[in-house]
Protein backbone atom coordinates (compact mmCIF):
# COMPACT_ATOMS: atom_id res chain seq x y z
CA UNK A 1 0.00 0.00 0.00
CA UNK A 2 1.23 3.39 -0.84
CA UNK A 3 2.16 5.46 2.07
CA UNK A 4 -0.07 7.94 1.13
CA UNK A 5 -2.77 5.96 1.37
CA UNK A 6 -1.31 4.95 4.70
CA UNK A 7 -1.51 8.41 5.83
CA UNK A 8 -4.84 8.83 5.37
CA UNK A 9 -6.05 5.71 7.55
CA UNK A 10 -4.82 7.87 10.45
CA UNK A 11 -7.85 9.71 11.47
CA UNK A 12 -6.16 12.80 14.32
CA UNK A 13 -3.32 14.27 11.76
CA UNK A 14 -3.84 17.87 12.93
CA UNK A 15 -5.84 17.23 15.81
CA UNK A 16 -5.63 19.53 19.13
CA UNK A 17 -4.60 18.13 22.41
CA UNK A 18 -5.04 20.40 25.34
CA UNK A 19 -2.51 19.24 28.22
CA UNK A 20 -0.34 20.37 30.75
CA UNK A 21 -1.53 24.13 30.11
CA UNK A 22 -0.53 23.93 26.50
CA UNK A 23 -2.45 22.96 23.27
CA UNK A 24 -0.30 20.29 21.23
CA UNK A 25 -0.88 19.73 17.54
CA UNK A 26 -0.95 16.10 16.64
CA UNK A 27 1.10 15.81 13.28
CA UNK A 28 1.86 12.12 11.11
CA UNK A 29 5.54 13.06 10.41
CA UNK A 30 6.16 9.07 8.97
CA UNK A 31 4.38 5.62 8.83
CA UNK A 32 6.42 2.60 8.23
CA UNK A 33 4.73 -0.80 7.05
CA UNK A 34 6.31 -3.90 8.50
CA UNK A 35 3.96 -5.74 7.05
CA UNK A 36 4.21 -9.37 5.94
CA UNK A 37 6.74 -9.61 8.42
CA UNK A 38 5.54 -8.71 10.64
CA UNK A 39 1.73 -7.58 11.13
CA UNK A 40 2.65 -4.12 12.28
CA UNK A 41 2.40 -0.33 11.15
CA UNK A 42 4.76 1.97 13.04
CA UNK A 43 3.00 5.50 13.21
CA UNK A 44 5.09 8.32 14.07
CA UNK A 45 3.98 11.47 15.71
CA UNK A 46 4.70 14.63 16.79
CA UNK A 47 3.43 17.36 19.09
CA UNK A 48 4.04 20.98 18.65
CA UNK A 49 2.90 23.73 20.87
CA UNK A 50 3.56 27.74 21.43
CA UNK A 51 4.44 28.14 25.42
CA UNK A 52 1.42 30.19 26.50
CA UNK A 53 3.24 31.27 29.93
CA UNK A 54 4.19 35.37 29.72
CA UNK A 55 7.92 35.80 29.30
CA UNK A 56 8.49 32.01 27.64
CA UNK A 57 9.53 34.27 24.40
CA UNK A 58 7.41 31.92 22.41
CA UNK A 59 9.44 28.71 22.65
CA UNK A 60 8.37 25.85 20.50
CA UNK A 61 7.94 22.77 22.23
CA UNK A 62 7.53 19.14 20.52
CA UNK A 63 7.15 15.96 22.14
CA UNK A 64 7.03 12.94 19.93
CA UNK A 65 5.24 9.68 19.87
CA UNK A 66 5.51 6.39 18.42
CA UNK A 67 2.51 3.75 18.12
CA UNK A 68 2.49 0.68 17.00
CA UNK A 69 -0.48 -1.04 15.70
CA UNK A 70 -1.64 -4.21 13.99
CA UNK A 71 -1.81 -4.29 10.21
CA UNK A 72 -5.49 -5.10 11.10
CA UNK A 73 -6.22 -0.82 11.49
CA UNK A 74 -6.56 -0.56 7.83
CA UNK A 75 -9.26 -2.61 7.79
CA UNK A 76 -11.32 -2.35 11.03
CA UNK A 77 -10.30 1.24 11.98
CA UNK A 78 -8.24 2.66 15.12
CA UNK A 79 -9.67 2.05 18.48
CA UNK A 80 -12.35 4.41 19.86
CA UNK A 81 -10.03 5.12 23.07
CA UNK A 82 -6.81 6.61 20.46
CA UNK A 83 -7.64 10.06 21.34
CA UNK A 84 -7.52 9.33 25.34
CA UNK A 85 -4.62 7.05 25.24
CA UNK A 86 -2.91 10.39 23.36
CA UNK A 87 -4.27 12.45 25.78
CA UNK A 88 -3.03 10.38 28.42
CA UNK A 89 0.71 10.10 26.85
CA UNK A 90 0.32 13.45 26.51
CA UNK A 91 -0.29 14.18 30.30
CA UNK A 92 2.41 12.11 31.28
CA UNK A 93 4.89 14.64 30.18
CA UNK A 94 7.21 12.12 28.27
CA UNK A 95 8.63 13.69 25.70
CA UNK A 96 9.70 11.25 23.76
CA UNK A 97 7.73 7.69 23.40
CA UNK A 98 6.43 4.43 21.92
CA UNK A 99 3.20 2.78 22.83
CA UNK A 100 2.18 -0.61 21.59
CA UNK A 101 -1.60 -0.79 20.70
CA UNK A 102 -2.27 -3.94 18.86
CA UNK A 103 -5.94 -3.91 19.91
CA UNK A 104 -8.29 -2.02 17.09
CA UNK A 105 -10.95 -2.11 20.01
CA UNK A 106 -13.77 -2.77 17.36
CA UNK A 107 -14.98 -6.55 16.98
Amino acid sequence: MPEYDLRSAFPLNEQIFPAQGRSWRCRLMEVSDLRPERDRLAWYLSFQTEASTEGSGGDVHTRKLEIVTSGRVLNEGFSPQLSERIADWLASGEVDGRREWLDTGRT
